[in-house]
C-alpha cells in the first residue's frame, strides 16, 4: 500500500492544514461522546497530520483536541476536571503517536507503523492513569478510558486516516 505524502499546491496545503487544526479542536465540542467515536475521529486527524506535515507543524493538532474536550465538559461528564491532570500526557502521547507513525511509515508498511505508534501512545496514558489511580488522584474509571480505549481509538483512527488519505491521494492524482 502506497502511503507517501501528498504534495498539494501551497494554497491547498494551507487550507488543508488549517482545516485539520480547526476540525481537531471542534471535534470534541460537537462530537462529545461516546469516547470510541470522538477518540477515533481525533486520532484520525492526528494520523492525517503525520502523513502530511513536519513535526513542528503538528503541535496545534496534538494539543487542541484535549482543550476542546475540556471546554466542552461532556466527554467525561462529571469526570472532565480529572482530564486536566492528563492533558500534558495526552499532548505527549499524541505527539509520540504522530512522530513515531511518521518515522515508521517511511521505513515500514502501514500496519507496523499504526500498531507501534498506537501502542506507544496508549502505554504512556495507561501508565499515567495507573500512577494517578494508585495515588488516589483520579477515579478508577480512567483505567479503561486511558488504557484499552486509547489503543482501540488510535487503531480505528489510523484506519480512518488511511481511508481518507487514500481518497485525497486518489482525487489529487486523478486516478
Amino acid at each position: 500500500m502506497d502511503t507517501q505524502t501528498i504534495t498539494l499546491p501551497k494554497t491547498q496545503n494551507l487550507v488543508y492544514y488549517y482545516s485539520l487544526i480547526s476540525v481537531s479542536f471542534l471535534i470534541p465540542l460537537f462530537i462529545s461522546g461516546p469516547q470510541l467515536l470522538t477518540g477515533s475521529v481525533v486520532n484520525a486527524f492526528l494520523f492525517l497530520s503525520a502523513y502530511s506535515f513536519p513535526k513542528k507543524q503538528i503541535l496545534p493538532i496534538v494539543i487542541l483536541p484535549s482543550i476542546g474536550a475540556v471546554l466542552n465538559g461532556l466527554l467525561f461528564g462529571t469526570f472532565t476536571p480529572f482530564l486536566l491532570y492528563f492533558m500534558p500526557f495526552i499532548w505527549v502521547g499524541n505527539y509520540i503517536l504522530t512522530v513515531v507513525f511518521a518515522s515508521l511509515i517511511k521505513k515500514n508498511s502501514f500496519v507496523p507503523a499504526l500498531v507501534v505508534s498506537s501502542f506507544m501512545k496508549s502505554a504512556l496514558l495507561f501508565s499515567v492513569a495507573a500512577l494517578y489511580i494508585n495515588a488516589h488522584i483520579v477515579p478508577s474509571i480512567f483505567f479503561k478510558a486511558m488504557g484499552i480505549f486509547q489503543l482501540v481509538t488510535a487503531l480505528l483512527g489510523g484506519l480512518i486516516a488511511l481511508f481518507i488519505h487514500t481518497l485525497i491521494k486518489k482525487n489529487h492524482d486523478g486516478t
